[in-house]
């Protein structure tokens, strides 16, 4: 028996740089409503990775 459970969760960050992400970092938010790490993806396929390159930018001054 196989089983499969799904959630929803939002891209916290990605590893590598914004030009060539390689993984994504994946968080939810707690009871308190921090954003709390859950998991890493697998390392992103080449096309995929262009892809959310063109929709990266680095992150403002401030930002934590």
């Amino acid at each position: 028996m196989r089983r499969r459970d799904t959630t929803e969760a939002v891209i916290g960050a990605a590893t590598g740089t914004v030009g060539r992400p390689r993984t994504l970092v994946l968080g939810r938010l707690d009871a308190e409503g921090v954003l709390r790490p859950v998991a890493r993806s697998t390392p992103l396929r080449p096309d995929t990775a262009r892809d959310l390159a063109e929709r990266l930018a680095p992150a403002e001054p401030g930002h934590p």
